[in-house]
This record gives C-alpha cells, structure tokens and sequence, in this order.
C-alpha cells in the first residue's frame, strides 16, 4: 500500500505540473464497494488478526467487491492494469494459501527478517522450496525511505495502474474547434422572389 500511496503523489504532481487537475471531473461508479472493501479489511485485521480463517474469508470477500468496482469502471485509464495486478496477487496467494515472502529481497530493501513477522501473520510465509509460483510473491525490494518494503509483480501493476489513471485524468484535453455553421441560403441568392425599390 504504501508503493501505491507514494505513486499516487507522484502522479498528482505530475498531473498537477502538465496542464492541472482534472480529477473532479472523472466519473467513478460504485465507489462505495472500494469503501466495504476497506471496512472488511480493516475490521478483519482488528477483531481477528490472528485467524487464517478469517483472513480467507476477508480476502475472498474483498476481491469480490473490489472485483466489482473494477468492472464497472473498467473502461478507465489504468483500471485494467489494477485488476491484473489484483488478479496475480489473488492466483499466487490461492495457490500458497498466502503471500510468499522473498526474506532476501526484503533484506534487500534494508528489512530484517525480524521485522516481517512472518510468524504471526497468517497471509504471509516466507519462500521454500514447495513455493508455487514464487515469482509473482514479494520479490522486489523497494528501498523507499523511512518505510522500506518488498512488493509483488501484482502489486507493482496495481501501483502502475492507479498513476495512469490519475496523470491521464489530470490532464486537461484540448478541445476541439468547432466547425463554422454554413449557411443555408447563398450569398447571391435572394429570399424574396421579387424586388421593389
């Protein structure tokens, strides 16, 4: 999240700097599925965030929702590249009953394996050698500053995603010259059938 978080600033800024914001502008549908999403999320990890039962059931309900808001918006900027990344997130965690963790690339990053807390945290497990698909687990390290931290392929997409979407839809278009109106009746021609002066 915290990739996700830095991309978006970067983007607004970006979209900020080449021709203004225009993100009041941009028609999202069903946002308020991305809010249930966070409420099941948020509410998981603080009533049981030692249950790997729980966590599943989260999990298959949050992708659901956010499933569906990537439907109905999907013909914006960047919303494909989300949900590919979600998609590969959601294949190599169902296949390992949890994220795996490259504890090399999180060192990495400048993370000890201390400060995972692999142990205690029923969605994530280090890298074996019974991984499937392991590269597509948090294998890049990414040294951002203060909050160091090892991402996934899926999560990558995901970050790359939500900043096309907010510089393309920062951007101002250019709006077209409207076309003369031409007239109906020629110059030389008159209206009226005779001429009295």
């Amino acid at each position: 999240m915290v990739l996700v978080l830095v991309v978006a600033v970067a983007a607004l800024a970006v979209a900020g700097a080449t021709g203004g914001s225009r993100l009041t502008h941009v028609r999202v549908k069903a946002v308020r599925l991305l809010a249930a999403a966070a409420v099941v999320q948020v509410g998981t990890s603080v009533l049981a965030p030692g249950s790997g039962a729980a966590r599943v059931a989260s999990l298959v309900l949050t992708t659901a929702l956010v499933g569906l808001f990537l439907v109905g918006n999907g013909r914006l900027p960047g919303v494909p590249l989300i949900g590919i990344g979600l998609l590969l997130n959601l294949v190599v965690v169902g296949l390992n009953a949890g994220m795996p963790v490259s504890v090399a690339a999180a060192e990495r990053a400048g993370i000890a394996r201390a400060d995972l807390h692999l142990a205690r945290d029923a969605m994530r497990e280090p890298t074996g050698p019974d991984t499937h698909l392991a590269a597509l687990g948090d294998v890049v390290p990414v040294a951002i500053p203060f909050r160091p931290q090892v991402v996934s392929a899926g999560d990558v997409l995901v970050a790359a995603g939500v900043g096309l979407l907010l510089v393309t839809a920062g951007r101002r278009r250019r709006q077209r010259p409207r076309r003369a109106v031409r007239s109906t009746v020629l110059d030389s021609e008159s209206t009226t059938i005779g001429s009295y002066s």
